[in-house]
Parts: structure tokens; sequence; C-alpha cells
């Protein structure tokens, strides 16, 4: 199931895919929420992400343009989802499909700083809030 958080992390992946003025509409989104600064690193990494990916992926990189992510997306997706759940072995599991094994541990670095898109969802930040 996509979820709203799933779907704003893949708009900001696609931009960052596309580039033009889709990039510099994902970019200025960014600066506004979560903040400029981390608004730049998160931009960053999107960046070294999808550069990653287009260059190292096992499968080439599909960007879709509806609301149904492509399988690659996915997976991005769910590695993404495993780093903010502290589930190293699921991020791992899920860049295998999308790199060599190589490739893995600088894709998940990069990938590292997007697992803030699904911060405020985990249980106990929520916990903590209330």
């Amino acid at each position: 199931m996509v979820t709203q958080d799933d779907l704003l992390l893949l708009h900001h992946v696609r931009s960052h895919a596309c580039g033009g003025n889709c990039l510099a509409r994902s970019i200025e989104s960014l600066s506004v929420e979560p903040g400029r600064a981390a608004g730049k690193v998160l931009s960053w990494s999107l960046s070294r992400v999808v550069a990653h990916v287009e260059r190292f992926g096992r499968r080439g990189w599909r960007c879709g343009d509806g609301v149904v992510p492509t399988a690659q997306e996915v997976r991005l997706l769910s590695m993404v989802k495993a780093l903010a759940a502290y589930d190293r072995a699921g991020a791992e599991q899920a860049a295998m499909w999308l790199v060599p094994r190589r490739e893995i541990a600088k894709l998940i670095e990069r990938a590292t700083p997007l697992a803030a898109f699904y911060e405020a969802a985990r249980p106990d930040r929520q916990a903590a809030q209330a």
C-alpha cells in the first residue's frame, strides 16, 4: 500500500531524476518544509541516490509518471522505510534488487538522510509528541 509519505518521497525522487523545472520546484519545496538546512541535505541526498541508481542500477532506472510506482521505485521506497526503522538488513535486501552487491553500502550511505521522510511516522516519535 502506498502512503502519503511514499507519494511525497516519490514526487521528490522523480523530480530529481527528471531535472529542469521539476527539480527547481522540488528544491524550493524542500527548503520550506522541513526547513532550509534540512531541505538542502535531503535535496543533496536525493540527487546522489538518483545519480547512483542511474549509474549502477541493475535494471536501469525508470521513473514512472503516475501514482503507481515502478518496481525500482518500490524497492527504493522500501529501502528508505527500512533505514527509517533502523532495519539495516531490510535496507540491504531492498538495495540488492537495485544495484550490484559491491554498490549496496554506497547506496545505503547516500540514502540514509532520506529516512527523515518517515521519521514522523515512527511510533516512538508519535508517543513523544503526544
